[in-house]
């Protein structure tokens, strides 16, 4: 009987420690990988103020030679999506993007007017919402979507008037939603906004993602040639008068050719040796307008930290209108 229950404590006691011990593990493992996020979320916040300080140098440098040029041989762009130190088991990576490098959705109508959509808008919008709506995946949902059905509710979303382009109420579609809502005949906030618009789903959405910005919200322009990459250089609507089209793809190829071996896009009267005029690989006027040379102050910061297995991710948009007060406009951790 002594020896049966002394096996019986001992198997107890085993037990017991065992379960101590991996409480005391899981407990470790639980502390370490909570100071590796709050690590990796310092890290991408310290990356978002470095990208700050490298637009704000060049800024600077853009005003000492008084010149305003945005452009991939920038002091910004050379980091774009090197693994920069950050000590032991921590990587950084930086990605900054001028507005300019996408399509400004708010540019293509002005929501003052009445008659928003004028017929190169609507066939602009129309072409992109078709190529952009041939990409999107058949099995990620969504039901059948006319191009022009969205550009005209788009365009409706952001002009200050409540009739539809169509006649009627545009808020009719609106109020029947659960919760109801209205339009908010404004510039957009943010591309996630788009899905508040009849017929926008998240499928589509996502697909127009890569391609559009909502920066700046006032006063935008069109595409930055120089910085773009070349799924939005293919969706650069150029031509004469009402003859316009999106770039082909022996446009897109000579632009980054030329970006490639240290170009740029310019004026055809610009001093820059580096210098090629813009006509000389787009023809025709561009619409939005994108004049050259382009220059910007908002820009996108993507942070994005590691410490061990946990990565930490910051989203920004910042205004450097201001070199002395920089404004971010947009913050998002992931």
């Amino acid at each position: 009987m002594v020896l049966l229950l002394v096996l019986v404590f001992t198997l107890v006691l085993t037990a017991s420690v065992a379960t101590f011990l991996r409480r005391a593990m899981v407990d470790t493992v639980v502390i370490r990988h909570r100071d590796d996020a709050a690590r990796a979320e310092a890290l991408a916040r310290g990356g978002v103020r470095l990208a700050i300080a490298l637009l704000i140098q060049d800024r600077v440098e853009e005003q000492a030679n008084d010149r305003r040029d945005d452009n991939l041989e920038d002091p910004w762009a050379a980091i774009r999506d090197l693994d920069l130190p950050a000590g032991p088991s921590a990587r950084l990576r930086l990605t900054i993007e001028d507005s300019g490098a996408r399509l400004n959705l708010n540019a293509l109508v002005d929501p003052k007017r009445s008659d928003a959509l004028t017929d190169e808008a609507e066939a602009f919008l129309v072409e992109l919402f078709e190529k952009v709506n041939d990409e999107v995946d058949p099995a990620s949902g969504g039901g059948p979507r006319d191009p022009r059905e969205l550009a005209r509710n788009l365009v409706d979303w952001l002009d200050e008037d409540s009739e539809r382009i169509r006649g009627g109420d545009e808020n009719e579609y609106y109020r029947r939603q659960n919760p109801p809502y209205v339009a908010a005949n404004r510039p957009l906030l943010s591309v996630e906004e788009l899905q508040l618009i009849e017929g926008f789903d998240g499928a589509f959405v996502r697909a127009l993602a890569p391609y559009v910005t909502v920066y700046p919200v006032a006063e935008g322009g069109g595409i930055n040639l120089n910085t773009a990459p070349s799924w939005v250089l293919a969706v650069v609507y150029h031509g004469a008068g009402f003859s316009k089209q999106l770039a082909s793809e022996d446009t897109v190829r000579r632009i980054l050719r030329e970006r490639q071996e240290g170009r740029i896009l310019c004026q055809s009267d610009a001093e820059d040796s580096r210098c090629v005029p813009q006509a000389n690989l787009v023809e025709g006027d561009l619409f939005p307008e994108s004049k050259t040379p382009y220059s910007t102050d908002v820009f996108s910061i993507r942070a994005e930290a590691q410490v061990g297995d946990i990565r930490r991710r910051i989203e920004a948009v910042v205004d450097r209108s201001q070199p002395a007060e920089p404004r971010l406009l947009s913050w998002r951790l992931r």
